[in-house]
């Protein structure tokens, strides 16, 4: 009866324990400085998620070590596995990247021809056959070139032109995607980079304020310091410290 009971108490004692690990995180997906809708937020472990609204901020029950997909249509899957720092502080951004569609090439190479030979014809009608019926059609390329000094495949010369351009814009876009994704990376490492008491004791960020912090410069621009010396960097944030823990004092007054 003892080992019974015992067993018992073990296991309700697990299950609330297993509880309290869980916590509510609140989260934003964000893009261009932006929240992004119609977002799939999922919890892998719990099978659990919703969707985005309009300002892309969304509200999910995690666990450490969870792991959170963010899906969509237009934008690149991402999966963030949840962590101390996510458990502690209870929040989570996510920035995502778009995704760029391009069209399959299409090349004019082919002629056209018109096959006029299974052209139906009611009987009993006469056709009027005079001589310019049978005289030798034109040359097409005296018509058009009468000195026939070159002859051009405009077709092969306007596939290679349109041809060129889709390479440059394809180059464009990578580009583009390589800077936006290292961009999406360093923000997503100042905290690793400079530490979170370097951030409370140097500048003075509250601890619970650091992603907020992390936010604020975001919106003021730190992304295109991201080649630049640290710093650099570094004397952002101290700028931007001034301007956010004024900020802050003034909410709290």
């Amino acid at each position: 009866m003892f080992k019974k009971h015992f067993l018992l108490f073990l296991f309700i004692a697990l299950s609330v324990q297993g509880q309290e690990k869980s916590v509510r995180l609140k989260g934003k997906v964000i893009h261009a400085n932006k929240g992004v809708q119609l977002i799939t937020v999922h919890n892998a472990r719990s099978n659990k998620g919703e969707i985005t609204p309009g300002n892309g901020v969304f509200n999910l029950s995690v666990q450490l070590g969870d792991s959170i997909h963010f899906s969509s249509l237009e934008y690149i899957k991402r999966v963030i596995i949840i962590s101390d720092y996510h458990i502690k502080n209870k929040i989570l951004n996510v920035y995502l990247e778009p995704l760029v569609n391009e069209l399959n090439e299409v090349f004019l190479d082919k002629k056209i021809h018109l096959d006029f030979s299974n052209l139906y014809v009611a009987k009993n009608i006469q056709l009027d056959v005079d001589e310019i019926d049978l005289r030798k059609p034109p040359n097409a390329v005296k018509l058009t070139n009468p000195n026939q000094r070159t002859s051009f495949n405009f077709i092969a010369i306007i596939s290679l032109f349109t041809k060129n351009i889709r390479k440059k814009n394809r180059e464009k876009k990578a580009l583009f995607n390589r800077e936006e994704k290292a961009k999406t990376i360093f923000l997503e490492n100042i905290i690793d980079l400079y530490g979170d008491k370097y951030l409370q004791q140097k500048l003075h960020i509250p601890e619970d304020r650091i992603y907020q912090f992390i936010e604020y410069c975001n919106d003021k621009g730190v992304t295109i310091l991201y080649r630049n010396n640290p710093i650099d960097v570094l004397d952002f944030l101290v700028k931007r410290s001034l301007e956010f823990n004024k900020i802050i004092s003034v909410s709290h007054e």
